[in-house]
């Protein structure tokens, strides 16, 4: 009888649903029956969009125990599986596991990216702000709480060696269906033209920028550079209110270039029409933790890549990229001087990445790691 394995995330229009798509994918791949259950606030739609035959249960946001009771309604699956050890997630798979195994997958270092702060301000100030972060169930707080439960879990994964030490948890990088993100499929000019770039030397930053990710350092290379027709292009994020992408704007006007948000499907005609893709993390913890899924989009895309030598990136790219140290500008420069200046190694090179995705961060690969898992655990 085929297995059935339930995908429970945080919520259905913020974070974890990229990783949930990399993990239901790999699943599948690996011949199990696969569904992604979360929350949906009023008005909101479903981001990334997924591709077309992913099961997808939508659940009310609040209030928390209708939620849970709504959760254990639609997940029906022999197996639940967590991202993230939040409360919306790790939490609600506790309150509805009924016995069934139980799997958490961490895949980042959320207790780096904000420490406990006391309010400051007035009294009736600081009481509201207490309350506000009260109510925020996905506050670091929480998830820091929550990860003393996770001996609770049948398992745990985690997509950088980093987090497999930390929790011991089973190592399991983020990976793409490189059927879909085939570069054979597409015709890079084409692609240009299509997103409006027909005209520049595309440097492309896939995902939503963060000041341990570096994106200013790739803005500043490009200024140092002097080339007209280079654009830093962002893609996804938000298209407004995002404080670090407006600051880069604002800062390089002549230099960056924002792209709105794309589901899944879209992200290889997107990421075909970039002459070079950059993930330039900075050494931070947060960063250390991360392997950006980024670099898997532009390795199955046979894509030039500049990174830099922070947490697993070296070990996965190393021969197939051009690494740089990190926060480091001008050696930012210098590699992309060296990718446009010897076209023939900038395609070796994104060749040998494409060929290391294919072994390593695939849904093949990564979909026998968890075959093996679930044989564990179920």
């Amino acid at each position: 009888m085929k297995r059935r394995v339930s995908v429970l995330v945080p919520s259905l229009c913020r974070g974890g649903m990229t990783r949930a798509y990399t993990i239901a994918g790999a699943l599948a791949h690996a011949g199990v029956e696969v569904e992604i259950v979360g929350a949906l606030p009023r008005g909101a739609h479903i981001y990334p969009e997924p591709v077309s035959g992913t099961t997808i249960h939508a659940v009310a946001e609040f209030p928390f125990a209708r939620r849970a009771v709504a959760t254990a309604r639609v997940a029906t699956g022999d197996i639940l599986y967590a991202i993230k050890p939040r409360t919306t997630s790790f939490g609600i798979a506790l309150l509805c596991r009924r016995g069934r195994p139980l799997v958490v997958d961490i895949d980042d270092f959320e207790a780096g990216f904000a420490n406990e702060r006391r309010p400051r301000g007035s009294l009736p100030g600081r009481v509201r702000k207490t309350l506000r972060r009260a109510r925020n169930l996905d506050h670091p707080g929480y998830t820091r709480w929550m990860e003393r439960w996770l001996t609770r879990a049948d398992a745990v994964t985690a997509n950088t060696r980093f987090l497999a030490e930390r929790y011991g948890a089973t190592y399991l990088p983020s990976a793409r269906d490189t059927a879909l993100f085939d570069p054979a499929r597409f015709d890079p000019d084409q692609c240009r033209r299509e997103l409006g770039l027909a005209d520049f030397r595309v440097v492309m930053f896939p995902g939503t920028p963060r000041a341990h990710k570096g994106v200013e350092d790739a803005a500043a290379a490009l200024d140092r550079l002097g080339w007209s027709d280079a654009r830093l292009v962002l893609v996804g994020g938000r298209e407004a209110g995002d404080e670090v992408a407006d600051d880069l704007v604002r800062r390089y006007p002549k230099r960056v270039v924002r792209l709105g948000k794309f589901g899944v499907a879209d992200m290889p005609r997107v990421v075909a029409a970039a002459h070079v893709v950059i993930a330039p993390q900075r050494d931070t913890a947060v960063a250390r933790a991360q392997f950006p899924m980024k670099l898997t989009d532009a390795m199955a895309m046979a894509k030039p890549i500049v990174s830099t030598r922070v947490g697993d990136i070296a070990e996965a790219l190393d021969g197939a990229a051009w690494l740089v140290p990190p926060s480091s500008p001008d050696a930012i420069a210098q590699a992309l001087v060296e990718i446009f200046a010897d076209p023939g190694e900038a395609v070796r090179r994104g060749r040998a990445a494409r060929q290391r995705c294919e072994e390593r961060f695939s849904f093949s690969a990564t979909g026998r790691i968890l075959e093996e898992l679930i044989d564990r655990v179920g």
